[in-house]
C-alpha cells in the first residue's frame, strides 16, 4: 500500500501501516486530478530549522493549475492538522499505468477503507449555503459506485462541502443517509447485522460507474470476493461476481431479482443470475428464511410426511449450470420454485417462474418481472425437484424476428426508386404472394423474412438505363447482389419516376418500354436530354472519379422535399421460361443466371461495380437492434457510393 506523506508530499510505502486518512470523492476528469506521475515532479526545497520541520513542497504552474488540485491540498491539509502522517488518495496513490498495480488496488481498496483512521468525503457541489438535507439528496457522490463501500468500510466517515467545511458524520447524518441509499440505519451506525446479498445489490442499484465492468468490480468488497480485474469484458463481470459469491454462500436472495416492465427484455427467457444491480429491489430488504423454519413452513402445508425433511440447503456451480433443489410445482406452461427467503413484512416465502428449455433438461427463468410473493395456498402441491439452470442465457430471441433494410439518398440515380419483395425466390408462385410494386422514399424499410424471401431494389439512370440491387437475408446474415445489365427495364416497373438531374434540374423518366401518363409533363426537353452524354468505351481509372457517397440508411427525420408521385398499381410481372407468372425477382434470378446458393453461401456485403460512365460501391452494415416484448427488429443499412468523371458535375 501506497501511502502519501502530509508534510513532505511524497508517496512512500511504509513496512509498518499507522493510522491514515483516506479520501473519497467524485473524479474530475482524469487530466484534471493529481496523478501518480505528477507527485514524481514535485519539488522539495532544503530543510530548514530542527531536524524534522520540512520546508513546504511546491508543484509545477501546470500541476497547481489543475481542477483537482485544491482538492488534493484540503484533504493532506485537514490530515495533518489530525495529526496523520499520511493520507491515502487513489488518484496520485496508484500508479494506473501498471495494469498489475491497479488490479491490487481494486481487490484492496475495501480493506483499505475499512482499515483507515478516518475516511474524508468531500462534496464538491454541495455549498453551505440553503437546505443541508435537499443538497445532500442532489450531491453526485451519492449517485456512484464507487463510493458505496467507501460509505459502509470505514468506522468514522465525515462530509465536507465544496469548501472544504465539515457539515457532518455518518453517524450523525445516518437518518438522512438512509433516506438517501436506502441502506438501513443499523448498518450505517455499524451495529451488528447480517444483510442479504439481495439486500447489498440493492443499494447499488441506479449508482453510475464509468466503465460498465466497474459496476461489479465496487461491489466485491461488500461480499468479501476477490477475482481477476477484466477491463474490457463488459456485462459478464457481474455475472462472474454472482457466481464467486455463490462459491461461498447458500443465500438464495441473490435469485430474488425481478426486472421492470420497462426493461428492454423483461418478457423474454432469462438465466438464473441477474444482470445488474438495477434488478434488485431496495423497496424493502429481502431476508434469508433459516433453513429450519423454511422447512417448518413446506411441513405445515404439506404434512409431516412430506419429503421436505430431507431438502438440501447448498447447491452446486458446475460448467453446465446451477444444480439446484427446489419445491416446485407446475403452473401453467411453466413452473413455480419456491426460494428460501422473503420480504420483512412477509409471512410466506418468495417465488419465481421457471420454464424447460424445447430438447434440454435444463430450466430458465422465465417472466422475469415476477418474484412472487407467495401465500400459503401457492405451498399446496410442491414437491421437491433436483434440477439444472443456466446461468446466463442473454442471447437475443429468434423467434418473431423482424429483419428490415432501410434507405435514404441524396443522390439523383437511387434518390427514388421502387422495389418488389418475393415470398419464396425460385419457386412458382401467383403475383398476390409478393408485395408487388412499391416506392422507395427516404423512410422505406423493406422487411425480409430469414430464409424465406428477397427482394430487389433498382433504379434508373438519366440515359434510361437501370440498375438491380438484390437483396436478402440468409441466417441472420444479410446479402446484397448487384445487376447493371443493360435489358434490366423488362422486368421492373421505371414509369414515373421523379428524379433531379445533375445539375439539380427534375427529370422525370420512363423505361425504354413505358410512356409517360397524359397529365405529367417532362420538365427538361429531349434536346436537353441528348445532352447529357456518357463515356461509351473504356471504363474509366478510380483516379479519374469523383466520388459521392449516398447513405441508403434509414432516419427518423429527413430534409428531403421532394414529393412522391402516388402509385397504386403494381408492375407487369413477366413470364417465367416455363409459362406461368411469376415475380420480377424470380425472373431475374432466373433469367440471369443468378446462383442463389453461392451469393448466399458467401454472404456478400461488399461490392464493386466498373462501368464505362462511372463505378458502384454497395455495402451493408447492421444498424439499430430493438427488442420489444418477444419481437427482436434488426435494421440492415446499406451505403451506395457513385463515382462519375469529373466532366458529369
Amino acid at each position: 500500500m501506497r501511502l502519501l506523506h502530509t508534510e513532505k508530499l511524497i508517496l512512500e510505502t511504509p513496512t509498518v501501516v499507522r493510522p491514515y486518512a483516506i479520501l473519497s470523492h467524485r473524479w474530475f476528469a482524469d487530466c484534471e486530478e493529481i496523478s501518480f506521475q505528477d507527485l514524481q515532479r514535485t519539488q522539495v526545497p532544503p530543510s530548514e530549522g530542527p531536524h524534522g520541520n520540512y520546508a513546504e513542497p511546491t508543484f509545477p504552474p501546470n500541476v497547481q493549475s489543475k481542477q483537482g488540485y485544491e482538492k488534493f491540498r484540503g484533504a493532506r491539509d485537514h490530515a495533518s492538522r489530525a495529526g496523520l502522517e499520511h493520507i491515502w488518495i487513489d488518484t496520485c496513490c496508484i500508479d494506473k499505468t501498471s495494469s498489475a498495480e491497479l488490479s491490487e488496488a481494486i481487490n484492496s481498496m475495501y480493506a483499505w477503507y475499512q482499515d483507515s483512521a478516518v475516511c474524508y468525503v468531500y462534496l464538491h457541489d454541495v455549498d453551505d449555503d440553503g437546505d443541508l438535507q435537499s443538497a445532500l439528496e442532489k450531491a453526485d457522490w451519492f449517485q456512484r459506485g464507487w463510493t458505496l463501500q467507501e460509505l459502509i468500510a470505514p468506522d468514522n466517515v465525515y462530509f465536507f462541502n465544496k469548501h472544504w467545511i465539515k457539515i457532518g458524520s455518518k453517524a450523525t447524518f445516518a437518518r438522512i443517509l438512509n433516506k438517501i441509499t436506502h441502506i438501513r440505519q443499523d448498518i450505517l451506525l455499524g451495529n451488528p447485522c447480517n444483510p442479504s446479498i439481495a439486500e447489498k445489490m440493492s443499494w447499488a442499484a441506479g449508482r453510475k460507474t464509468q466503465k460498465v465492468e466497474d459496476r461489479a468490480y465496487s461491489l466485491m468488497g461488500l461480499f468479501g470476493i476477490h477475482m481477476p480485474i477484466i477491463y474490457g469484458e463488459g456485462e459478464k463481470a457481474f455475472r462472474r461476481l454472482q457466481l464467486e459469491i455463490m462459491k461461498s454462500s447458500d443465500d438464495q436472495t441473490i435469485f430474488a431479482w425481478h426486472d421492470s416492465l420497462a426493461h428492454p427484455n423483461s418478457v423474454r427467457n432469462r438465466g438464473l443470475l441477474a444482470s445488474a444491480p438495477d434488478v434488485f429491489s431496495w423497496a424493502s430488504p429481502v431476508l434469508v428464511i433459516e433453513h429450519s423454519h423454511f422447512i417448518s413452513h413446506l411441513l405445515r402445508i404439506a404434512g409431516s410426511r412430506s419429503p421436505f425433511r430431507d431438502l438440501p440447503r447448498g447447491y452446486s456451480i458446475l460448467n453446465d449450470g446451477i444444480h439446484i433443489t427446489l419445491p416446485m410445482k407446475r403452473v401453467g406452461d411453466a413452473w413455480l420454485a419456491v426460494l428460501r427467503c422473503h420480504r420483512e413484512d412477509q409471512e410466506f416465502p418468495y417465488g419465481i417462474y421457471l420454464k424447460e428449455r424445447p430438447g434440454c433438461d435444463d430450466f430458465l427463468r422465465t417472466s422475469p418481472t415476477k418474484l412472487q410473493k407467495l401465500e400459503s395456498a401457492d405451498l399446496e402441491g410442491l414437491a421437491p425437484r433436483t434440477i439444472r439452470i443456466v446461468v446466463d442465457h442473454n442471447t437475443l430471441p429468434t423467434i418473431n424476428r423482424r429483419q428490415f433494410f432501410t434507405f435514404q439518398s441524396t443522390d439523383s440515380v437511387w434518390e427514388h426508386g421502387g422495389y418488389y419483395v418475393c415470398p419464396k425466390p425460385g419457386g412458382r408462385h401467383d403475383v398476390g404472394q409478393g408485395s408487388g410494386y412499391r416506392v422507395l422514399d427516404p423512410y422505406t424499410r423493406i422487411e425480409l423474412s430469414d430464409n424465406m424471401q428477397c427482394g430487389c431494389v433498382y433504379s434508373q439512370g438519366p440515359r434510361g438505363e437501370v440498375t438491380v440491387l438484390l437483396i436478402g437475408i440468409e441466417y441472420h446474415r444479410p446479402w446484397v447482389h448487384l445487376l447493371t445489365n443493360a435489358d434490366l427495364h423488362k422486368y421492373v416497373d421505371t414509369s414515373r419516376l421523379f428524379r433531379r438531374a445533375v445539375n439539380d434540374a427534375s427529370l422525370l423518366m420512363s423505361s425504354p418500354t413505358s410512356t409517360l401518363s397524359s397529365n405529367q409533363t417532362d420538365p427538361i426537353s429531349p434536346l436537353a436530354l441528348s445532352s447529357l452524354t456518357f463515356p461509351q468505351s473504356n471504363p474509366i481509372s478510380p483516379r479519374s472519379l469523383s466520388s459521392r457517397s449516398l447513405s441508403l440508411s434509414h432516419t427518423s427525420g429527413g430534409t428531403n422535399n421532394h414529393r412522391f408521385p402516388q402509385r397504386n398499381s403494381t408492375a407487369p410481372y413477366v413470364q417465367l421460361g416455363g409459362g406461368g407468372t411469376g415475380c420480377p425477382v424470380c425472373s431475374i434470378i432466373q433469367n440471369y443466371s443468378v446462383n442463389m446458393n453461392d451469393i448466399k453461401n458467401s454472404r456478400a456485403d461488399f461490392l464493386i461495380e466498373t462501368m464505362p460512365d462511372k463505378q458502384i460501391e454497395v455495402d451493408i452494415r447492421k444498424g439499430h437492434v430493438r427488442v420489444s416484448e418477444a419481437t427482436l427488429e434488426v435494421d440492415y443499412i446499406i451505403t451506395v457510393a457513385v463515382s462519375i468523371p469529373e466532366s458529369e458535375f
